[in-house]
């Protein structure tokens, strides 16, 4: 897995963006994600659309070899750890839990996630129900509007993406981090989303992901 980095500055915190959608925080050996729709795949299935089980397989690999890269002791997830109920897809998690009994893992509720008392226990999730936290940052599901300066906030559910016209004149579509002074707005982690990608604030400064970089997009 090949790892492309950005390191920015936020609210007085080193933040590393990399281009397996997820922001690293040295200081606090976390590591950041949103929208990982665990059993979203097997939800389609469960209707009738034929979509393979190893997208989230191969997602939570990726998990494992970010915390593995890194060596983090904690996890956050912003939001929609789990698509649409427990499926068997969402029961690999239970596995992913027993290799790594000791890390922390905290889930601050998205709009998906459907996971009861005795669930977040089974999984060992600390989970919060509207926001969590910690050295003056927030994470919460949802953006706040993107002039809103009343605090610092990590944040995910949109699913930023950026359209890019390259040579020639080939439009392409990525997924991308919006940074403001005050937001960070994370792309979804699962590749097994869409994007939005229409026109947001000039707040935000956008940091497209490709397949091995990750670089800012020059606002106009």
């Amino acid at each position: 897995m090949k790892i492309g980095e950005q390191t920015i500055t936020f609210n007085k915190q080193e933040l590393t963006l990399n281009t397996q959608r997820s922001i690293y925080w040295k200081d606090q050996k976390t590591l950041i994600l949103s929208d990982l729709h665990l059993g979203k795949a097997a939800h389609f299935r469960k209707h009738g659309i034929a979509i393979p089980m190893d997208i989230a397989i191969t997602d939570l690999n990726r998990l494992e070899s970010l915390i593995a890269y890194y060596q983090a002791k904690q996890v956050i997830v912003v939001g929609d750890l789990i698509h649409a109920g427990i499926n068997q897809e969402v029961l690999l998690l239970e596995s992913f839990r027993q290799r790594h009994p000791e890390l922390q893992l905290h889930l601050v509720k998205g709009n998906h996630d459907r996971l009861s008392q005795q669930m977040t226990t089974r999984f060992g999730i600390v989970h919060h129900k509207e926001i969590f936290e910690t050295q003056q940052i927030q994470f919460k599901h949802h953006p706040a509007d993107a002039a809103d300066s009343s605090s610092f906030r990590i944040s995910g559910h949109i699913h930023p993406g950026i359209s890019l016209v390259i040579p020639p004149k080939r439009q392409v579509r990525l997924p991308c981090f919006l940074v403001s002074d005050h937001q960070i707005i994370l792309p979804a982690f699962s590749t097994f989303t869409g994007l939005d990608s229409k026109d947001l604030s000039s707040l935000y400064q956008s940091y497209a992901i490709s397949d091995d970089h990750i670089f800012p997009i020059r606002k106009n």
